[in-house]
């Protein structure tokens, strides 16, 4: 793990500065604005990674506001993580004092460099976003591109609105990439159906043949077709007040009619089944996502749940990948000092909860970002089912 400290002695800091920006004349090749920065560094709030391997300096402008003055992060520790760290601590300081923006200052892009498209790319990747190239900032062969990010504490959920209606074989990781900019440690929520819908588990009831049992549990309300589907998804049927079904699941999960779905189907006369096995759905669709647009993300696939003796549904996590399901707080103490013994958080749920928030059941909205959660992990969402034996509600 990486460790960040504040540099108290200005002297200290400045040979931090020094040997950092000597290591990187690519970016610090112009020897009055090096010795100007070093110089600086001296006065300024100065993280570092020792042995002198990184720094960043900041500038407070405002009650509101500070920047990134200047950071370096030597040649051989490139891509070990260092820079996020010192951003991290500064978006901590700043925090800690109230400021609510940190912005930064680098090459613009309409000047095309290796070295500065990758410091960019950085910076946003990290949740800095462009507010505006300025050409006469520095000088005019040199254009100044100034990012800032919000480092209050909190999560957005955004919905991603545009997507049409979905079919087998679309490239639902091209049709987000083009309505969205991901950024690394978001959170992708995706309603079951739009997976579903790609995946082909769609099923015209033209092509179902009701069987006895079907006939008699639809009676005269239900449509016996819908009913044969629901029983060819099921492994088990817990409950039975017909037409009502609850079931278990071949992935393992007990809902009302094993999942089977006639709303937000593609066409009339058809119902959308479950995913055949939504981790690995969410792993591919992750994936995909990381090709397409080199961001690494987290993503949920979710389905609307009831629960036992709680009224109307809400969304839980079937699918998972790259995200933190459950939180186990055993052993951990409460404000009082009460150690916990079997307190477990169901992350993924809560994540899928928000997002229902946001899309839009009536509107075809089936995708949403949820930007600003530290939830990155490697559990399956299928890690959440309750195993038979022990399901205290059946």
């Amino acid at each position: 793990m990486t460790h960040i400290v504040e540099i108290r002695d200005p002297a200290e800091r400045s040979r931090i500065a020094e040997v950092v920006l000597r290591d990187l004349p690519e970016w610090f090749g112009l020897e009055a604005e090096t010795a100007a920065y070093i110089k600086a560094a001296a006065e300024l709030p100065t993280f570092a990674v020792k042995p002198q391997d990184a720094f960043l300096c900041l500038k407070q402008h405002t009650p509101w506001a500070a920047e990134i003055y200047v950071m370096g992060v030597r040649r051989e520790q490139h891509r070990r993580g260092l820079g996020r760290s010192l951003v991290a601590a500064a978006e901590a300081w700043c925090r800690d004092r109230g400021i609510r923006y940190l912005h930064v200052k680098t090459l613009g892009p309409s000047r095309p460099s290796r070295g500065y498209d990758a410091t960019r790319a950085f910076y946003e990747a990290v949740g800095f976003v462009a507010l505006e190239e300025l050409h006469g900032l520095w000088d005019e062969d040199n254009p100044a591109v100034i990012l800032v990010k919000d480092v209050r504490l909190g999560f957005s959920v955004m919905p991603i609105e545009g997507l049409p209606e979905l079919r087998a074989g679309d490239d639902l990781a091209a049709l987000i990439a083009e309505r969205t900019g991901l950024q690394d440690g978001d959170v992708l929520v995706v309603a079951q159906k739009a997976v579903s819908k790609i995946e082909g588990r769609v099923v015209a009831l033209a092509d179902v043949e009701p069987s006895g049992r079907a006939r008699e549990l639809a009676g005269e309300e239900a449509d016996p077709r819908r009913i044969q589907v629901i029983l060819d998804e099921a492994v088990e049927l817990v409950r039975v007040r017909p037409p009502l079904l609850i079931a278990r699941t071949r992935q393992g999960y007990v809902c009302g009619s094993a999942g089977v779905d006639a709303s937000n189907a593609p066409e009339p006369e058809t119902v959308v089944l479950l995913p055949v096995d939504p981790d690995a759905s969410a792993a591919r669709l992750r994936e995909e996502l990381r090709e397409r647009t080199g961001v690494d993300v987290g993503v949920i696939v979710t389905d609307s749940f009831g629960r036992p003796w709680r009224a109307a549904t809400t969304d839980v996590a079937i699918g998972a990948a790259g995200v933190e399901v459950v939180r186990d707080l055993a052993g951990e103490r409460d404000p009082t000092g009460y150690e916990l013994h079997s307190t477990r958080i169901a992350v993924a749920d809560e994540i899928a909860g928000a997002a229902q928030l946001v899309f839009g059941k009536l509107d075809r909205v089936p995708v949403a970002v949820i930007r600003g959660l530290d939830v990155r992990g490697d559990a399956r969402a299928a890690d959440l089912v309750i195993p038979p034996e022990t399901d205290l509600f059946r």
